[in-house]
């Protein structure tokens, strides 16, 4: 769909992250990275760089804490964890070590320990922990800032639409606060926090727009988040145009919130579950608000990130996700290249082909059976509630193994005493091509499969999500995807074995579309796109979404499904 202006030289062209339209001035930052040279101090100041580290460290607890206050959304969860990670006691360990034993300046102290966790971030292969790196990055710079009294704020006024290198969940909320209308950022990915806060507070994003700030000067400008560009200085008529859909999109959200209680059956009759992807305990209370009973993924590598990884926390986290729905929630065992933060993760020239997921696992067999032992004693207790899902399968004896490591702790918790679920669903992540292609015989060995869209466009387009230079053929939409998604649920089809899809592509109307299509009824994605997804699966019928699928199919480009699928809605 091509929008008035797209192809002139006044539009800055980058990747839609959050829909929505945004009118206002152009204010351009550019937020370089701060660097701490290394300062030595005397004996006698160690107990004040202490102090000051701890006076730092209250600041921002209590700045996160108001953040918290203020947000009352399921991105609150993220500002969570930016404050769990304040808090964390190997930060402070760390930092303590540094002035007291290498006599170090605070700064330089606090400096040095995030660049250290930074650097075992990016080598560990995960896109959990890939994006937690902003959040350090900000959580370092905003450390230093308080040390060293630079307390100088981003001033915007309201209507506001923000050009900027990249932006941390922090950045972000207290922007907003002051009234940003709209994000544009030059670097950044669709999964980034950042991204998910904008997407949750309902801010128009663009990412990777190249060289945005210079060229984007101080201008007024329309941001169009759906189609991914900024039209700078627009005319008189096409600001007129957008004026009128900022006016009609703020209908349709209201018009969605309200269908969510709607029954979810296609025009045909046919149910669907639209079920959520969650990673943090606060974002249950906020699941209600888009009518999502089930958790299609629990994200546990955050127990990892935090350290707290032994059987009884694990239980407790386990147990509080439970209490907080009603229906079934599917648990994804660990998925990252290291068995635990803080200790050395391996080097690895391709961390995302290399030690990560279930073969991590496999050889860290003190992880997986501490993690699956706490998975099963909860699963006794809440019978039929309880599905496993094995991260990053590529080959059928990986499926077998984690199996046998199931029975065997099924059996230790009964001989103990411990009731169990002896009917507890097993499943495997298809996110890896060979996977896809193999997944009849998976599909055989298995109560259900979980298609990870993410990574699966991933290792299909041979594409990194987090390089940038490339991240244009990161295409979660593009035909070779939807070829192996058909395969996929045609095996699945044929052994009778439960499918959904818990990819970013579930959350996408098109992709929502493209997949009920294909017969797959069980969606699982991020709680806030639920209600734009529900309103378009209950807006046609069956064979409707079945000509969709077969466009999906047949077409040869990227480009080519998305025209075809804005003329599919008209008509």
């Amino acid at each position: 769909m091509n929008e008035p202006n797209a192809g002139t030289s006044k539009t800055i062209k980058g990747i839609p992250a959050s829909p929505g339209i945004a009118i206002g001035k152009v204010v351009c930052v550019d937020n370089k990275r701060r660097k701490v040279l290394p300062r030595s101090i005397q004996a006698s100041e160690i107990e004040s760089q202490l102090a000051q580290f701890q006076r730092a460290r209250d600041t921002i607890v209590a700045e996160l804490g108001d953040m918290l206050n203020y947000l009352k959304t399921e991105s609150s969860a993220i500002i969570e964890t930016q404050k769990q990670i304040v808090i964390d006691i190997e930060i402070e360990k760390r930092v303590s070590a540094a002035i007291r034993e290498e006599l170090l300046s605070c700064d330089f102290a606090v400096y040095r320990t995030f660049c250290d966790f930074i650097e075992r971030l990016k080598e560990s292969g995960s896109e959990l922990f890939q994006q937690r790196i902003i959040d350090l990055e900000n959580l370092k710079d905003r450390f230093i800032d308080v040390i060293c009294g630079n307390e100088a704020s981003l001033e915007i006024e309201a209507g506001t639409i923000l050009v900027t290198k990249e932006l941390s969940p922090t950045e972000l909320v207290s922007l907003h606060e002051k009234g940003l209308s709209g994000l544009v950022m030059e670097k950044g990915g669709v999964t980034s926090h950042a991204v998910l806060i904008a997407q949750s507070l309902d801010i128009p994003c663009v990412v990777n727009a190249k060289d945005a700030i210079k060229r984007a000067a101080n201008e007024k400008a329309v941001l169009n988040g759906r189609e991914g560009i900024l039209i700078l200085e627009p005319g008189k008529n096409e600001l007129k145009v957008y004026q009128t859909k900022l006016r009609k999109l703020k209908k349709t959200q209201k018009r969605l919130l309200k269908n969510i209680s709607e029954p979810s059956v296609s025009k045909s009759g046919t149910e669907f579950l639209l079920a959520a992807n969650i990673e943090f305990e606060s974002e249950i209370k906020f699941l209600k608000k888009y009518n999502a009973g089930h958790i299609g993924l629990l994200r546990t590598e955050g127990l990892l990130f935090s350290n707290k990884i032994s059987y009884e926390e694990q239980t407790g986290f386990y147990e509080s996700v439970l209490k907080g729905v009603d229906g079934t929630v599917t648990f994804r065992l660990f998925d990252v290249g290291g068995d635990k933060l803080n200790a050395k993760l391996p080097q690895e020239a391709n961390p995302f082909l290399g030690w990560r997921g279930i073969r991590m696992l496999l050889d860290e067999e003190n992880l997986l059976e501490n993690q699956l032992k706490a998975i099963l004693t909860c699963a006794g207790k809440n019978k039929g509630r309880v599905k496993i899902l094995i991260p990053m399968i590529s080959i059928l004896e990986e499926v077998r193994a984690v199996k046998n490591v199931v029975q065997r702790i099924q059996n230790e918790l009964s001989e103990s005493g411990t009731e169990i679920d002896e009917h507890v669903a097993i499943g495997a992540m298809i996110e890896v091509p060979g996977a896809a292609l193999h997944a009849e015989q998976l599909a055989a060995e298995l109560d259900f499969m979980s298609i990870g869209t993410n990574d699966l466009t991933q290792y299909t387009l041979a594409v990194d999500r987090g390089n940038e230079k490339i991240s244009g053929l990161y295409q979660q939409q593009h035909p070779s995807i939807w070829k192996l998604i058909k395969a996929t649920a045609e095996a699945a089809h044929k052994v009778n074995t439960e499918l959904a899809v818990c990819g970013e592509l579930a959350g996408d109307v098109l992709g929502a579309c493209g997949l009920f299509g294909m017969g797959i009824k069980n969606l699982s994605m991020i709680a806030s796109s639920i209600p734009k997804v529900k309103e378009e699966l209950i807006s046609h019928t069956d064979e409707e979404f079945k000509q969709f699928a077969d466009i999906c199919i047949s077409a040869a480009t990227t480009t080519q499904i998305k025209e075809a699928f804005e003329d599919w809605r008209i008509h």
